[in-house]
C-alpha cells in the first residue's frame, strides 16, 4: 500500500442498521452475515444508534432501557466535524438520491484516514463506493436491497 492509500483498520467492520437486526435478532438468523462479521470488531455509526432508538420509540420503558444498553456496548463512530464535512460533500453528491441516514453511516465510514469498510445489503452504498471509494462488504449470498 502506497502512503497516499488510505489506511484499513485490521478487522473493523461498521454494521448498518439492517445488519445490525439481522446479527442481534435470534428470531431471524442470518448465518451468512454471521460469517461475514465474525472474527471482526464491529462498530456503528451515530446514525444507526438513532435509528434502533427512533424504531424503539413505541416500546416500553423497560424495553427501551434493554436496546439502550445492549446499544451501549457497541463502539459507535461519533458525529464530528470530520464525519459533517464528508456528509456535506456526499449529500452535495446524492440530494434526493441517498437516504439522509445512509450518507451519515457513509460519512462515518469515510471519516478519515482510517476508513472503515461497511456491511450492508443497501445498494445505495455502491455508488458511493465507486465515487468516494467505500468499501463494502456483503456475504455471497446476500440479495441487494435499494
Amino acid at each position: 500500500m502506497s502512503s497516499d492509500e488510505p489506511r484499513r483498520p485490521a478487522g473493523l467492520l461498521m454494521v448498518d442498521t439492517m445488519v445490525l437486526t439481522w446479527l442481534t435478532d435470534p428470531r431471524n438468523p442470518r448465518p451468512d452475515w454471521e460469517d461475514l462479521t465474525r472474527g471482526r470488531v464491529l462498530c456503528l455509526s451515530f446514525a444507526t444508534v438513532g435509528e434502533i432508538l427512533h424504531g424503539a420509540q413505541r416500546w416500553s420503558q423497560r424495553r427501551r432501557d434493554g436496546i439502550e444498553r445492549r446499544l451501549a456496548s457497541w463502539p459507535v463512530v461519533p458525529g464530528t466535524i470530520g464525519v459533517a464535512r464528508k456528509y456535506a460533500e456526499l449529500r452535495a453528491r446524492y440530494f434526493d438520491q441517498i437516504g439522509e441516514n445512509d450518507l451519515w453511516i457513509a460519512a462515518c465510514a469515510l471519516r478519515g484516514p482510517d476508513l472503515i469498510p461497511l456491511a450492508t445489503e443497501d445498494q445505495a452504498f455502491d455508488r458511493v463506493a465507486s465515487d468516494f471509494g467505500l468499501v463494502v462488504e456483503r456475504p455471497p449470498t446476500a440479495a441487494r436491497t435499494g
